[in-house]
């Protein structure tokens, strides 16, 4: 009987499969570990270009709404009452569909919404609409004045928005 046991614990038949099977089951668990890593990063990494992409998208159009004032700062806006005057423009960089939707208001103390205005572009600082220039602008406070006006860009998909307040130096009348 002494035998026997002693033949049983000494004897290694088959314990080299043993060995590789879970050999190969950990470098297998480990594979899946590293492949749902790596799913998980690409789709990370993906969001992310998705929402530069569209921050980039709405500050372009903020410069471009800024840099074509002519567009929208004319003769109809300039006339229109401060609580109404207001643009909405399409901006487009690639001549393809449009990139951000751009909206003006005037900066004024009531901060009444003006409709077909996004929330965004309704709730501005309020502030008087006109003004002295700014101390070291280089403009004489007394034939010079500033008009106050928020510009809200959207960028298409709607998941960004960039705001600034801008002023426009104008000769007093």
């Amino acid at each position: 009987m002494a035998a026997t046991v002693k033949n049983t614990l000494n004897n290694e038949n088959g314990m080299a499969m043993v060995i590789v099977l879970l050999m190969l089951a950990i470098i297998t668990i480990l594979g899946i570990g590293a492949t749902q890593t790596s799913t998980t990063e690409v789709q990370l990494a993906s969001n992310e270009r998705r929402l530069v992409d569209e921050f980039y998208k709405a500050e372009g159009g903020l410069l471009d709404t800024l840099e074509r004032s002519n567009v929208w700062l004319t003769n109809a806006y300039l006339l229109a009452s401060q609580t109404t005057a207001n643009f909405t423009t399409a901006v487009n960089f690639n001549g393809g569909t449009n990139d951000a939707i751009a909206e003006i208001r005037d900066i004024e103390k009531t901060g009444t919404p003006v409709a077909g205005l996004s929330s965004a572009a309704n709730s501005l600082p309020t502030s008087s609409h006109t003004g002295p220039p700014p101390a070291g602008s280089g403009y004489s406070m007394g034939k010079f004045e500033v008009h106050r006006y928020g510009v809200t860009v959207t960028s298409i998909p709607g998941n960004t928005q960039v705001q600034a307040g801008v002023w426009k130096v104008f000769n007093k009348f």
